[in-house]
């Protein structure tokens, strides 16, 4: 049996390079469904929807059903149509709503995950970040409840003692758990002493 070898006994080189990514292409970060995505299925429900009209129209027009072409009428109504003053709202709401489906088909795709050091293909999310954090601050004695917000540039982490607990050791505890990142955000601490609060 082929023994694997111990992850401690090798070298950070050794980890970086067999985590890069072999393909020669541009790495993308994970991220969210574009913008679009949501407006563009309405879209073509609404599309499929006219689709539907059209064909129920044909086949009024072969004479398999009764009735009158709804295609037809509502193209003779629009024709004799002419302009009134009711229209300039309308008109503005549609040109807004035409910028608005502009950005979104090109505004870019919220991030979701952030990457680990030096490692192109390895990412995690910053609600996975703020747990580690919490749970490396609940290792220090003393510490009873620990929460944690990881933003981008910031990340708040609430701390409940039941004593006199150094805030360096915290500061430092939850800087360590974050700084797997790439780009490790700045430590925020508040310190909740049972009934009084104290800020670092």
């Amino acid at each position: 049996m082929t023994a694997f070898p111990d992850s401690a006994q090798r070298s950070r080189e050794e980890i970086v390079a067999e985590n890069q990514d072999l393909a020669e292409g541009k790495i993308f970060a994970p991220a969210a469904y574009p913008g679009a995505a949501i407006v563009g299925a309405v879209l073509g429900l609404l599309l499929i929807g006219l689709a539907c009209i059209g064909i129920r129209d044909l086949i009024v027009r072969v004479g398999w059903l009764d009735g009158s072409s709804w295609t037809q009428n509502s193209a003779a109504w629009i024709a004799e149509r002419t302009w009134q003053t009711w229209m300039w709202p309308v008109a503005v709401i549609l040109v807004l709503l035409g910028l608005w489906l502009l950005w979104l088909a090109v505004k870019p795709r919220r991030r979701t995950h952030v990457q680990l050091g030096d490692y192109q293909v390895m990412w995690t999310r910053r609600g996975d970040v703020a747990r580690r954090a919490s749970a490396a601050l609940l290792t220090v004695t003393g510490v009873e409840h620990a929460t944690t917000v990881v933003g981008r540039r910031r990340a708040k982490v609430t701390v409940t003692v039941s004593g006199e607990v150094d805030k360096a050791l915290l500061h430092d505890r939850a800087t360590e758990a974050i700084s797997p990142l790439k780009h490790p955000p700045r430590v925020k601490i508040r310190r909740v002493v049972r009934s009084r609060e104290v800020r670092s």
